[in-house]
């Protein structure tokens, strides 16, 4: 659901979640009616910390991605290489930057965080070897 959100929010069809955001199409005015890109959410940075407490807890950095995208012989495909002022690399700099205040008020992009915050840790356990039997 969170990935649809994010498509829904890029184009406009809803009220953008931090005042002053642009839609990717407000960014296209100055790029011209015709292109292609794809986005999509990343974690970009994880860790699990130990409080003094014993307690572990995640941390995740999100973030979202985009690539330009052209007709090739199969069909839509990535661009090696985005342009920095493409309409929707903007979008996802804009949303990467304003994340945590968007996970607050949107809660699919909320519930995504905690998520990979579990998946972190589930990773986490598995990889030490954690005894979870007791």
């Amino acid at each position: 659901q969170s990935d649809y959100h994010l498509k829904e929010l890029s184009m406009g069809e809803y009220e953008q979640p931090v005042v002053g955001m642009k839609s990717c199409h407000e960014f296209s005015n100055l790029e011209g009616p015709e292109w292609s890109a794809r986005e999509w959410f990343v974690v970009r940075k994880a860790s699990v910390q130990l409080d003094e407490d014993g307690v572990l807890s995640p941390c995740v950095e999100m973030g979202v991605e985009a690539r330009e995208q052209f007709k090739g012989e199969k069909g839509m495909e990535d661009a090696p290489i985005t342009r920095a002022d493409h309409p929707l690399v903007k979008y996802a700099e804009a949303f990467t930057h304003y994340f945590d205040v968007i996970a607050e008020r949107r809660s699919v992009v909320y519930h995504l965080r905690e998520l990979a915050k579990a998946s972190v840790l589930a990773k986490f356990l598995l990889e030490a070897n954690v005894d979870m039997e007791e």
